[in-house]
């Protein structure tokens, strides 16, 4: 598989991207918000996710008041004041286990932050590592295709096709209480637009085919995003997946409408030189 260091800039950035500036640095103060919230209360915590995430099935029922249940193992303890956050619910938890015990988190919504849903779900994160994992391909990516649509429409195209990814994915899951955060779906988008304004830029990457051979190498982005797109419905499609609770629908989807949208954005082909005439 192929890991972006950056790309070869064969088009360089003329313009400061104040729009990229902004998106990670609110995209990086949402989560510090998260991580405080998470250090003085879990249950909190999963409630914010909950109310500002993309939650499914409350989001297509319209539901403002809604309610999940996180399926803990060992006795029955107080969520308050962990320092971990709460576990994610396991197809091989059983009531009957005499370990099992629930935990239910009821949200009271408004009508704003239901509809809205699509949009803030794109800026809260599961972790430091979900975080830095998005701001970094989001970096890579971004300042090329800002440049190239305009601040604007830029920002109108991320928001857009996040909406996108989130709204496959609620279609996909449409009875799930369980919250879709991140920006992947977003900066998927951006790669789908990446692979058609730029097709032919290089990328720094390590490639991996196998654990033990990895080597640096220069690319085309289509190759590396055209990889990242097949890996995505591979495992879209692959139930030995599930476990790792990674919304690859989200990725598709994002990435299909970045590809639409940036159709619109193509340097039309240089016209060929007239010939001359004797």
């Amino acid at each position: 598989m192929f890991l972006p260091l950056h790309d070869q800039n064969n088009e360089p950035v003329q313009t400061l991207p104040v729009v990229s500036y902004t998106i990670m640095a609110l995209t990086f103060l949402i989560f510090c918000y998260q991580f405080l919230i998470q250090l003085g209360d879990a249950e909190e915590a999963m409630r914010f996710s909950l109310a500002h995430g993309m939650v499914p099935g409350p989001f297509l029922a319209g539901k403002t008041q809604y309610e999940h249940v996180i399926r803990l193992d060992g006795p029955q303890r107080s969520p308050r004041r962990r320092s971990k956050p709460l576990p994610l619910p396991s197809e091989s938890d059983r009531e009957g286990s005499p370990a099992f015990h629930e935990i239910r988190i009821t949200v009271e919504n408004s009508r704003l932050g239901i509809w809205l849903m699509p949009i803030t779900y794109n800026f809260l994160h599961g972790g430091w590592m979900h975080l830095l994992g998005n701001l970094w391909f989001f970096w890579i990516f971004s300042d090329n295709v800002e440049e190239r649509m305009g601040r604007l429409i830029f920002l109108a195209f991320y928001l857009v096709t996040g909406m996108a990814g989130g709204l496959l994915h609620t279609l996909l899951h449409s009875d799930s209480t369980m919250p879709l955060v991140g920006a992947s779906g977003a900066i998927s988008g951006l790669m789908g637009a990446y692979i058609v304004l730029f097709p032919g830029n290089r990328i720094t990457s390590y490639f991996c085919p196998i654990w033990f051979f990895i080597r640096r190498i220069d690319v085309p982005s289509w190759m590396v995003l055209g990889f990242y797109l097949l890996f995505n419905v591979v495992a879209m499609s692959q139930t030995m997946f599930a476990a790792s609770h990674v919304a690859f629908d989200c990725h598709v989807g994002g990435f299909a409408a970045g590809i639409l949208g940036a159709w619109l954005f193509r340097r039309p082909p240089a016209p060929s030189p007239a010939p001359a005439r004797a």
